[in-house]
């Protein structure tokens, strides 16, 4: 890396320049790095030096998110006769989720550039503890640079959003009534979202398959948490004590993440040689355009805010919430979530419900037909961590249909005609309806899990594979944001159906909203446009 341009000359190798104006010292810095290897070296090999731990590290955090999520059906009976709510109050806790996520979504790229900032010096690497940005003194020797870190950033922003989600526990240990509850739902969803945000990416850059082991982790969450919620309130302990115990599951979970996430040498490295070239292209332009105005400008504060300005806009990357939004695909991809992701919460949320109400299920063995919803997701969902990454883009695409509802499809101009498999988790829905029958339809609702495990990553990778690299984080985002207000608004009108109709009224919204997954998914392309293959 030889960087040139017009103010190359104003410092000589090994000095550092004495006048205020905030000069980057080319030499200086070849000297401090050039021992190194090249910037998109370090970049590839960083995820890799501590893969295993961070998958690791990344499916237990899951396991933790599922662990709190999953529990709410099974416990919104309790909820509804210990708090005296009604169905629609009840289906407010996944609004209140929906709200927090939401929030999340907003700020979470924002956050993320605050808490990267870092200040890059010539003479040594950034110190991993220290508070994200330290404003010069004015007494430093070196001269340095505010760019951004992105293995600070995630270190940062999983460590913060894993305390915050133990609020959510404590909260909910507490029982301080049902504002207290709403105001715990918004608070775990919000750090969902961070953390959700942050795997989403890194995930796939580790591990192909990894999307389907992510968020199986989530449902084995989800599987095992009602399964001992459960057994604790059936020998009579109230529920309340399930989340501080959950509190153990917290700390284990935060410790792992420091242990994991905690920058590399190679990885402050490799932040610094990208921040000092980004830096330098940015001097050059700079210096191009108003080589005059620079030299003749003595106030510290009006020489150097135009470099840093200019600096820190091109290091932390283009605001890309204009293209995401502007991208038809993305909203196709969040549009399909929302549907998916309020048919998963109303099936799993009120199928206790459902089954206490019209099939006068026991009420100390209902609440594991909510474990076999997660535990048959948690199967389907590992086993596609495996297939993700054999399978092509068009295969993946007819399996989803398969899962949904599928139909026999001959496309033009092509020999090939898919296998008629029909009716899966179309038939499950409809099986609950008709079948008056506590075993079947738990049977069913198990059978439901395991077809819906594989179609939310596999939207995802949809998504990933389709959208430019420059939005992902954020179009992740709002897809992600966008399911979580599907699971928000679904249950509540399940929960208001319920209120004034019946409980008998499920099984209607999901087959509903099967057949509109079908539809929408029917329409994706089954294959990479010309210009990604």
């Amino acid at each position: 890396m030889q960087p040139s341009g017009p103010s190359e000359s104003t410092s000589a190798p090994g000095t550092v320049p004495s006048s205020p104006q905030l000069v980057l010292p080319r030499p200086d810095c070849e000297q401090a790095i050039k021992r190194q290897p090249p910037c998109p070296i370090a970049q590839r090999s960083a995820p890799l030096e501590r893969g295993k731990t961070r998958l690791a590290s990344a499916f237990f955090a899951y396991f933790v998110l599922g662990w709190g999520d999953g529990v709410t059906g099974t416990l919104l009976p309790h909820f509804k006769s210990d708090l005296h709510l009604s169905f629609v109050l009840s289906s407010l806790f996944w609004v209140a989720s929906a709200s927090g996520y939401a929030l999340g979504t907003i700020v979470v790229e924002h956050v993320t550039r605050i808490i990267g900032r870092t200040r890059f010096s010539t003479q040594k690497l950034p110190n991993v503890v220290a508070f994200p940005l330290r404003f010069s003194t004015g007494t430093e020797k070196e001269s340095t640079i505010v760019g951004f870190s992105r293995s600070r950033s995630r270190f940062y922003t999983m460590v913060s959003a894993s305390l915050l989600h133990a609020v959510f526990f404590i909260l909910m240990g507490c029982k301080l009534g049902f504002l207290s509850m709403m105001i715990a739902y918004v608070i775990s969803a919000f750090a969902r979202s961070f953390i959700s945000a942050t795997l989403n990416v890194y995930v796939p850059s580790v591990s192909k398959g990894g999307l389907g082991f992510l968020y199986g982790s989530t449902s084995l969450g989800g599987f095992v948490a009602p399964l001992v919620c459960q057994s604790i309130i059936a020998t009579g302990i109230r529920w309340a004590n399930f989340y501080f115990g959950s509190l153990v599951l917290s700390a284990i979970n935060t410790s792992f993440i420091i242990y994991a996430f905690w920058p590399t040498q190679d990885e402050l490295r490799g932040d610094a040689e990208l921040a000092w070239t980004l830096y330098n292209s940015a001097s050059t332009r700079l210096d191009s355009a108003s080589s005059v105005a620079a030299t003749t400008v003595q106030s510290p504060t009006s020489s150097t805010a135009p470099i840093l300005r200019a600096t820190a806009k091109d290091v932390l990357g283009p605001r890309s919430y204009m293209a995401a939004v502007k991208n038809l695909q993305m909203w196709a991809d969040a549009v399909f979530s929302c549907i998916y992701s309020g048919s998963e919460s109303a099936t799993q949320g009120f199928i206790v419900v459902y089954l206490l109400g019209t099939r006068h299920a026991n009420p100390n063995t209902a609440g594991y037909v909510t474990s076999g919803f997660w535990g048959g997701m948690a199967l389907s969902r590992f086993a596609w961590g495996y297939l993700g990454p054999i399978v092509s883009f068009r295969q993946r695409k007819w399996i989803v249909q398969a899962c949904i509802c599928k139909l026999r499809v001959v496309e033009p101009r092509r020999n090939y005609t898919e296998n008629p498999l029909s009716v899966i988790a179309f038939v499950m829905h409809l099986l609950i309806l008709l079948v008056p029958s506590f075993v079947e339809n738990a049977v069913s609702t198990a059978v439901i899990g395991t077809v819906y495990g594989p179609i939310f990553p596999s939207n995802l990778a949809v998504a990933r594979d389709l959208l430019p690299t420059e939005v992902h984080l954020v179009s992740l985002a709002i897809i992600a944001a966008c399911g979580s207000i599907g699971a928000a608004l679904f249950p509540f009108i399940a929960g208001l159906l319920t209120t004034n109709v019946g409980a008998y009224t499920l099984p209607y919204i999901t087959i509903a909203q099967t057949v509109a997954m079908f539809c929408i998914w029917f329409f994706f392309p089954s294959r990479l446009p010309t210009s990604q293959n």
